[in-house]
């Protein structure tokens, strides 16, 4: 007979009732899932690692049951070697970099029986030493924005939280490179909060926005100003696009114009009595147009898309997808779609210049679907599709990879990435641990094709 494990949480497989458990290890298992095909669900724990799933590593899984002992634990891998012991198993990864499965069968005494298959990303071993992108012992990653130039360089943007700054690094496809954009300084710089990047992939120049915050000076509020910051020369070039302070500026992101020569773009929503929000465009260097082409009481969920013509698009709280030309405003709301100010959207194109965005967060089972836009003129003529992506997802962002979109989701403290199959079925991938809490950021290095992922792990800004 073999042993049954502590209650923790519950899962149905059939009739068959099957909880995770928890250890007696000063670190919590992490509770990794299978995804349900018609009413099959399981879990495995994985125990005592943490972090990507590194070749050649040993890693130790457990299936864990209450109220009836196992009969049987048959476990199985694609490759690797495995050394079972009874309702866990030892895992020596393949050397390959790639996908590699592990497969549980369950039995238990009285004939009932379960089974789960778990997909896993296996990384190089070298991978590793650099995937810690700043070993200061300061707290970062809390935001993290990750882009590749046409050459396959590597372009982060981070937030150190123990000092409230900003830092951006690159990477040559060997080594992390980093350097502080903005911060606390003597007679300059101020508290960095909000932080978003556009690169422009042909230069590899980056272009961030920000907010930059001067603690509180008023009993209304505090003050702060909305700075934009580009790399020329090696040297960071930082103007404030307004000289009037803004409170409560909830979401702000930036895009580039490529039919106005990658004119900088910034989309910010501003609340104070109502919610409304803001454009600005960069008409020369220090000098910023801003309009508010959105309609009030609107707070932007999304980071803005150009399209080729100049034609910005933004999720909005208010409506499902907002096309902007010039002062000329188009909306698409299909009417049965409603976000939450507290939530965000992924935006990206796709090969056919759809509109694709992804829903972070979420009560658990809510349609946090992948939307499929197609843009019509006007655009009540557009016509969507919606995805569902998965029952749970804490955290998500979205790329496309030229011919499918990719997806990274935070389920917990369980990072995995998500790609349709040759059907159009979503297949998933363990990619590793993520810190529960965090945002996360995905870009395809279009060198090689391959996707990566900027996160927090240990209070610490991840790249894999």
């Amino acid at each position: 007979m073999l042993k049954k494990g502590i209650v923790s949480g519950m899962l149905l497989l059939g009739g068959f009732t099957m909880l995770a458990g928890c250890d007696s290890e000063s670190k919590a298992p992490e509770v990794i899932s299978s995804h349900e095909k018609g009413n099959a669900s399981l879990l495995i724990e994985r125990v005592g690692g943490t972090g990507p799933y590194v070749g050649h590593a040993e890693e130790r899984f457990r299936v864990v049951a209450s109220d009836e002992a196992f009969k049987s634990v048959r476990w199985s891998a694609s490759s690797g070697t495995l050394t079972p012991d009874s309702d866990a198993v030892t895992w020596t990864l393949p050397g390959e970099v790639g996908q590699a499965s592990l497969s549980v069968e369950v039995e238990t005494e009285s004939g009932k029986k379960a089974e789960g298959s778990f997909s896993f990303s296996v990384v190089a071993p070298q991978l590793t030493t650099n995937t810690v992108v700043d070993a200061s012992p300061d707290k970062t990653g809390g935001t993290c924005e990750l882009a590749f130039g046409d050459d396959g360089k590597g372009h982060l943007l981070y937030s150190n939280e123990t000092h409230r700054s900003l830092w951006y690094a690159t990477w040559d496809g060997t080594t992390w490179r980093k350097e502080q954009i903005d911060g606390p300084g003597f007679n300059t710089g101020g508290y960095i909060t909000n932080a978003a990047m556009a690169l422009d992939p042909r230069s590899g120049t980056p272009h961030v926005t920000y907010l930059r915050r001067f603690g509180s000076t008023t009993p209304s509020g505090e003050a702060q100003r909305i700075v934009y910051a580009t790399r020329v020369n090696g040297v960071w070039s930082k103007e404030e696009i307004s000289a009037t302070s803004r409170l409560n500026v909830p979401a702000l992101s930036i895009a580039l114009n490529p039919a106005q020569g990658q004119q900088p773009t910034i989309v910010f929503t501003e609340t104070v009595s109502t919610p409304a929000t803001f454009v600005a465009t960069r008409t020369a260097p220090g000098t910023w147009s801003i309009v508010r082409p959105v309609s009030s009481s609107t707070v932007l969920l999304s980071n803005p898309l150009f399209d080729a013509a100049g034609t910005l698009y933004l999720f909005d709280s208010a409506t499902v997808l907002s096309a902007i030309r010039g002062s000329t405003v188009d909306i698409f709301r299909p009417g049965y779609i409603a976000f939450q100010y507290s939530q965000s959207i992924s935006a990206t194109f796709d090969a056919n210049n759809h509109v694709l965005g992804l829903l972070s967060g979420g009560a658990d089972g809510a349609t946090k679907g992948l939307m499929d836009i197609a843009p019509g003129t006007p655009m009540s003529t557009s016509v969507m599709l919606t995805s569902i992506t998965d029952f749970e997802n804490d955290a998500a962002d979205l790329a496309f990879d030229g011919s499918k979109p990719i997806a990274a989701l935070r389920r917990g403290t369980t990072l995995e990435l998500s790609s349709p199959d040759a059907q159009g079925l979503w297949t998933y991938s363990q990619w590793g641990s993520v810190q529960d809490g965090s945002r996360l950021s995905v870009a395809i290095r279009p060198t090689d094709g391959a996707p990566h992922v900027c996160y927090q792990l240990d209070g610490k800004v991840n790249f894999q």
